[in-house]
């Protein structure tokens, strides 16, 4: 009898990612698997077992409501799964607690025949959350019934956890399942006009709480540290409740604030040309703000850095707990900014990193913002004259700052702009022949050197580093990966300018940017959502769209693992830099280089892993439908249905399996 002989877990506070692999390549009539996620005490005995909600059907069968089965109706018909229920239910804006303890069971079916063991079908349902009605999950088309072909093989035991010592890590969900967004809101029968903007905007808002994770809570909870002080550098501020929660501790706070935001004036009188206006995101808070720091007495101290039009960015989101006696002690970072959209709108991460020696790096990188003074425009809206970081600020950042984590592993602080003089990325997109090769800043020969060293894989998520992903981790990653067919790259990105392969526009010809990427052991797609017309659609709101979905950043994340498989030789870089040459040439970053922590390495693949395996059947079906000829699309299309025959095992990828089920 065939069996499962390996399945390996893992996850972060929000997901977990599940791999397994059995002893024979082609199982004789296997439709798939069922898992089963066992919850368990803290002396490791099951109190509670689920099995793992699925929405495919089988051919002949629909699933018109687009509500959940779980796998003893519609099994998992590939060898890695994403527990995305762990934490946050999808079929209704529900929340499980934190520091969940489980395993996996996982067992191979087929068809029910006599002498098999039938699996018992779990029905589903939620509760309305206007109503308080129970409503059952159904689906069209006969039920097929199915029996277990291997026995039950067992994963490790995880924890849905934030606390990585001396980390603690959380990412945000955002408007990823659009098809959810649409179900939750219609759930009192009716989608208002601005009704998911005023969700994503409202403090305390049960769906913004959703979609935010443990983000929101985190950045709280930083607050709540009693006596000391707060130095915070920020990018973006116009989240009512980042702001309130500012406002509330002022007395306690050191703030930079850049600038963020542009729109164009209204024509002046008599007919003059409309001027550009900046500082159009902040300004609202910035206003507030200076009230406070403006009064007499008030230990609030508020530095304005703006950088008008100059092409450099105040880009940093960090804030450094300071105690009462002085000494450094936390550091807030990541990638979201204090925004709406940052916390509910994109996929983000946020970590805390509790180590005094780390923290007082961040505290200097604030003295010397607050040192580099800016011009200060008049208007504060208007353009800047001058504006860009001084060559001290550059110097003081050319080299990173190691420290230890333990007997084992080690962090690198990087900040930039690193590169003394004007510096600008080559645009080689639109020169032939293309110029020499850019020397590389600081910071990112330092990651091209870790991702030279990487033995095994390479996992990242990125917003928009460079056109085409040039001069980036997007570039040295594919090169990579075409050099040795062995190497496991994966990746998503989400500004179609940023995609490997996209073609600058002309006068005439429109940019185009390829959906897919993948040749050998390279896999890289775009952000694309099916649905997001559909839900504009159906909401009846073009800003939201604007803001949200149509040319902004769905993934928002900067996020770099390597080897997260090997203990020793793991890597994970996160922080505000965007991961290209543009971010350590002109704006104000902040990077971490983490090395030998496994567990942080692992939390961060199980985001990366959750975000590109949402968008991967998404960019392929939409290049599939544009005729992009790629690898991954010239097969036949996938009907969107689960195959009623064993032949799925010959298209099925064991790449990821593979490697996450290696002893």
């Amino acid at each position: 009898m065939a069996k499962i002989i390996q399945v390996n877990a893992f996850a972060n506070n929000e997901v977990a990612f599940v791999a397994w692999q059995l002893d024979v390549q082609h199982l004789p009539g296997c439709l798939g698997f069922h898992i089963v996620r066992e919850h368990l005490d803290e002396h490791g005995t099951v109190i509670e077992e689920r099995a793992l909600a699925s929405y495919v059907a089988f051919k002949g069968q629909h699933n018109t409501s687009g509500l959940a089965q779980n796998t003893t109706v519609w099994p998992v018909q590939k060898m890695t799964w994403r527990d995305l229920t762990l934490r946050r239910r999808r079929s209704a804006a529900g929340q499980r607690p934190a520091e969940q303890i489980v395993r996996y069971r996982i067992r191979a079916v087929g068809r029910w025949v006599a002498g098999l063991e039938q699996v018992v079908t779990v029905p589903e349902s939620h509760r309305n959350r206007d109503t308080g009605v129970l409503v059952p999950h159904t689906y069209t088309g006969k039920a097929i019934a199915l029996g277990y072909l291997t026995p039950a093989a067992f994963s490790n035991t995880v924890r849905a956890t934030s606390q990585r010592p001396p980390f603690v890590s959380s990412f945000t969900n955002g408007v990823l399942s659009t098809q959810f967004l649409i179900r939750v809101l219609n759930e009192d029968g009716v989608v208002k006009k601005g009704e998911l903007l005023d969700h994503l905007k409202t403090p305390g808002d049960w769906l913004r709480e959703h979609l935010a994770g443990d983000v929101l809570s985190m950045i709280r909870q930083f607050f709540e540290q009693k006596k000391g002080r707060f130095f915070a550098a920020l990018y973006e501020l116009e989240d009512e409740e980042l702001l309130l929660l500012l406002e509330v501790h002022a007395e306690r706070l050191s703030l930079i604030l850049s600038d963020a935001g542009k729109s164009k004036s209204d024509d002046a009188a008599g007919g003059a040309p409309a001027v550009a206006v900046y500082d159009t995101r902040n300004q609202p808070a910035r206003a507030a703000l200076r009230i406070l720091a403006n009064k007499p007495g008030t230990a609030f101290v508020m530095q304005d850095r703006m950088f008008n039009g100059s092409n450099h960015i105040g880009h940093n989101k960090f804030v450094v707990f300071v105690d009462a006696t002085g000494t450094p002690q936390a550091v807030l970072t990541g990638s979201t900014n204090w925004t709406f959209s940052g916390v509910a709108g994109q996929s983000n991460n946020c970590i805390v990193i509790n180590d005094a020696t780390v923290a007082a790096q961040y505290l200097a990188c604030w003295q010397r913002l607050q040192a580099d003074v800016q011009p200060t425009p008049v208007p504060l809206s208007a353009a800047v004259k001058g504006g860009g970081q001084g060559d001290g600020l550059k110097a003081a950042h050319r080299v990173a700052i190691s420290t230890p984590l333990g007997a084992a592993a080690s962090l690198e602080t990087w900040f930039s702009p690193n590169v003394p003089g004007k510096n600008s990325t080559p645009d080689v997109s639109k020169k032939v022949p293309p110029p020499p090769p850019a020397p590389p800043p600081p910071d990112m020969a330092r990651l091209f050197s870790l991702m030279r060293q990487a033995r095994q894989a390479i996992f990242f998520l990125v917003f928009y580093p460079s056109g085409g992903g040039l001069n980036s981790i997007v570039s040295q990653a594919i090169e990579l990966g075409l050099q040795d067919p062995q190497l496991l790259v994966t990746g998503a990105i989400s500004a179609s300018q940023a995609m490997w392969g996209q073609v600058p526009g002309t006068a005439t010809v429109p940019a185009s940017s390829p959906y897919v990427f993948t040749q050998g052991g390279v896999s890289v797609v775009r952000a694309t959502a099916l649905s997001d017309r559909k839900l504009i659609k159906e909401l009846g709101d073009f800003k939201l769209a604007e803001t949200l979905t149509l040319g902004t950043a769905i993934i928002h994340d900067k996020i770099l693992v390597l080897d997260p498989m090997d203990p020793v030789n793991c890597v994970v870089a996160f922080g505000s830099h965007n991961l290209g040459y543009k971010a350590s040439y002109a704006n104000d970053e902040n990077m971490c280089v983490v090395r030998g922590h496994q567990d942080l390495a692992l939390a961060y693949t199980a985001h990366v892993l959750d975000v590109f395996d949402h968008y991967r059947f998404r960019a392929i079906t939409v290049a599939q439908a544009a005729g992009e000829k790629t690898h991954a699309v010239n097969s036949k299309r996938w009907d969107g249905f689960l195959n009623t025959r064993d032949s799925w095992q010959k298209k099925s990828s064991h790449r990821l399996s593979r490697y996450f089920t290696q002893v």
